[in-house]
Formats: structure tokens, sequence, C-alpha cells
């Protein structure tokens, strides 16, 4: 369970991963040293996974986002495998999961533009040779964008 100052901590880190102990102590009430100890233990105990850097996709020229459902043409152990890897070790690939219904996966994709990104689809994606559907949601307009999680 985490205590009220943990949990002031991961918030507070959510919003700003680069603060300093001392702003992150002054911010949830604590010293220096006891934040800094937290933050450690929150580290080593996984609840800080990593600590990342929000980029601006449009000033780095990738303005087009696909929401992308996949069907596999089988789930045998190889599809799955070889798609996974596919996946794990694909930049343009944001975020994959395993969904029910009528598809197997959903990703989330980036590319410079449609056509970049319909491209990606036909000679990445569709050459694999274990995919036999694809479905995809082009992104008009990014309304809201966080990794945050919610921290009761």
């Amino acid at each position: 369970m985490l205590d009220k100052f943990e949990k002031l901590i991961l918030k507070f880190l959510q919003a700003d991963g680069r603060a300093s102990t001392q702003e992150l102590s002054d911010a949830v009430g604590l010293s220096a040293s006891p934040c800094w100890r937290r933050v450690k233990r929150l580290e080593e105990d996984g609840y800080i996974k990593r600590y990342a850097a929000i980029l601006d996709s449009k000033k780095l020229g990738l303005s087009a986002f696909g929401y992308v459902q996949i069907s596999l043409v089988d789930h045998t152990e190889g599809s799955i495998k070889l798609f996974n890897d596919f996946i794990r070790t694909n930049e343009q690939v944001l975020e994959c999961a395993s969904i029910t219904g009528d598809f197997d996966f959903l990703l989330k994709v980036v590319a410079a533009d449609p056509e970049a990104l319909e491209e990606f689809i036909m000679k990445h994606i569709l050459r694999l040779g274990v995919v036999r559907t694809t479905t995809t949601n082009f992104v008009l307009r990014q309304i809201k964008t966080s990794g945050a999680l919610p921290i009761d």
C-alpha cells in the first residue's frame, strides 16, 4: 500500500519527471532526504518503471496517427511470435494491445503523413505473412494525450 506522500510523489513526477529532489520535497511536504528515499523505494519496487521526455510529434515531422486493428491468419505460436517480435522492434508502433472482439490486436501507429502510414501498413504489417486483415482509423485531431495514471 502506498501512503499519501508516496501517492503525491507519483502524481508530481508524472507531471514533471525532471523535478529536483528539493522541488519534489517542497511539493509533497517532506524534507529532501525522506523524499529521496521514498522515490528510490518507488523505483526499486517497480512503481516507477522509467523516466522519459514527452516529445512534440509535429515538430519531428510526425503528424499522422492511426489506430490499426489487426486479425491474424492463425494463432499458432510461430505466427504470434513473428507478430510480437515485429511490434516490439518497430518504433512506429507506439502501443499494441491484445483485444477481445473481431480483431486480435489494436495498434497505435505514427507516421509522417497519411501516405506514409498507408505504406507502413502495406509494406510492413501486411507483408509479415501472418496478418489476415486490418482496419485503420486515422486520427483527425488529438483531443487529449496523457500517459499519467490516476492516483487516488
